[in-house]
């Protein structure tokens, strides 16, 4: 499941709608710029104000980090508004694996500010009430840490999705307006109106994004209500369910192994649900609304069969970028899949039967037993009609006696055999539990296949891995070079500030360690510049 989100309307795609991702790379290269630039332009902005004393090198280094951790914290809600201009280009599970890293970042920012300002000003650690600029800060960092903690270590926790989705919000909104108090009240990097300007103008895009997240996009999506048509054990704890859009209500327009959210609103239940993700397992190609395949896995799931025909169901999408239909240039494919990963894939071969589209297909299914398979008639029948173009092999590592086929899990050598030892050319594709595409991925990457050639879904998107495929090394890389830059530029904003390669001479060894002792609060609240 990822994402990348394709404009709602009728369900079958037309093949202007494909073609048009293929236009997607300016876009993507525009919001990394437009990202970068919210983190480092107040930065340039301020360094244009008027210098400061040399002596205070680091105390300008505090203030460029605090701003740049500002910064990252107010750009997190925006990230994860599920803004289809924005995940489009690069899928909804690459934009929340960089909302989450950079979340991290943002928080050793923060810290490096605090550290660097109670290095100059012990009584920030010392001292139990401050003059209120700091107190907020206190408060901001307390709030922001319990925040990474209960986000990093929610399963530890053992903290309820839906509770600790609401904790995130509450506390993500109160660190922003803290942290913005904060900032606004006791930052000399605010001086200068420009920069200003542009820090209100990103703290007002994230109060926006929690306005359309919580108001505006609950209501809009009233009109993509779809109501539950059959609801069917169809194997070994997995339920289809199908949808159909609701009188005078608009069908979600997706590409093959795209997901959305759904939101079951069951009648006579005790609560109204909670809002779940899945890969649309249904083909655009088939007009009859949607299907979906559950398995039973969580608190939720192992109650879809008390689903009722009648029921509504709110659909938020679609999104992911885990779809052939995004790489035209993509002839051999290898479909690698572990249990309920198979929904994809089912989607995209039903896709190309449908479609007649002439490309060859190695479909590897990961089982226990036979009991466990999914679809299996409906992907016989899609090998039968491919006239030599897919084959789909089970394996099973608990199969029963009469089982003729290949037994144990799939491994490297299991690709070589179906891939007649030769695994160049070939695009693999691959989706199943986490540590399952965690090894698939390191198994192939080991075996000399090149990371652009490896794609993968993330299934959870909150505690999901950043994987070594293409779009992952890509993202680590992205992650690491703003990370990089945003570092410069606050050692160079403290340099302009500062003058310290100035003429005048070289800065002051930052300070007299008895110096900075000897400062006192009251001296550290006047001398805000």
């Amino acid at each position: 499941m990822a994402l990348s989100e394709l404009e709602m309307g009728p369900t079958v795609l037309d093949d202007a709608a494909v073609t048009a991702v293929s236009g997607l790379r300016p876009r993507a290269i525009l919001l990394i710029l437009l990202y970068s630039a919210a983190l480092i332009l107040p930065l340039v902005l301020a360094a244009s104000h008027s210098q400061v004393p040399k002596s205070q090198f680091i105390k300008q280094i505090a203030l460029g980090f605090g701003l740049v951790g500002l910064m990252i914290i107010a750009t997190s809600f925006i990230l994860a508004a599920r803004y289809n201009w924005l995940t489009r280009p690069f899928g909804l599970d690459a934009v929340m694996l960089f909302h989450r890293r950079m979340a991290l970042m943002g928080f050793c920012a923060i810290i490096i500010h605090l550290v660097l300002l109670s290095y100059l000003h012990i009584g920030l650690f010392t001292r139990l009430w401050l003059p209120w600029h700091l107190q907020l800060g206190r408060i901001a960092i307390l709030l922001l840490t319990a925040q990474i903690v209960v986000s990093v270590y929610r399963a530890g926790l053992h903290l309820e999705f839906e509770k600790w989705r609401l904790t995130h919000r509450l506390l993500g909104f109160a660190v922003l307006i803290v942290a913005f108090g904060h900032g606004l009240l006791s930052s000399g990097a605010f001086a200068p109106w420009p920069s200003r300007m542009v820090v209100l103008a990103v703290v007002a895009a994230a109060f926006a994004s929690i306005a359309w997240s919580q108001m505006f996009r609950p209501h809009r999506l009233k009109k993509y209500r779809y109501r539950v048509d059959a609801v069917n054990e169809i194997s070994n704890g997995l339920w289809q369910v199908k949808l159909k859009p609701a009188d005078r209500g608009e069908s979600v327009r997706y590409s093959p192994g795209q997901f959305a959210f759904f939101h079951f609103h069951r009648s006579g239940a005790d609560s109204p649900g909670e809002e779940h993700v899945w890969t649309i397992a249904s083909s655009p190609s088939e007009p009859d609304g949607l299907m979906l395949a559950i398995k039973e896995l969580g608190d939720f799931t192992r109650t879809i069969g008390n689903s009722k025909p009648g029921d509504e169901v709110t659909v938020h999408g679609a999104f992911g970028r885990f779809s052939h239909l995004f790489h035209s240039h993509a002839d051999d494919l290898v479909f690698i899949a572990a249990g309920i990963g198979i929904t994809p894939f089912r989607s995209m071969m039903r896709w190309m039967t449908d479609r007649c589209e002439n490309r060859r297909v190695l479909l590897l299914y990961a089982n226990k037993s036979t009991r466990d398979i999914a679809f299996g008639e409906e992907l016989a029948a899609y090998q039968d009609r491919s006239s030599g173009n897919v084959r789909v092999v089970h394996v099973l590592s608990r199969p029963d006696e009469n089982w003729k086929g290949e037994k144990g899990r799939i491994n490297i050598e299991l690709i070589r055999k179906y891939c007649s030892g030769d695994l160049s050319g070939k695009s693999f594709w691959i989706c199943g539990p986490g540590a399952f595409t965690t090894m698939m991925i390191q198994a192939l990457r080991d075996a000399g296949v090149r990371a652009e050639k490896i794609h993968n879904e993330a299934f959870c998107l909150l505690h999901a891995p950043v994987q070594p495929d293409g779009r992952g090394r890509r993202l680590k890389a992205l992650c690491a070079a703003i990370s990089v830059a945003a570092v410069l530029m606050v050692v160079l904003f403290a340099i302009l500030r500062t003058g310290v390669f100035s003429a005048n001479g070289v800065p002051h060894r930052f300070g007299h360690i008895s110096e900075k002792a000897s400062l006192t609060i009251a001296e550290f609240h006047i001398q805000k510049n």
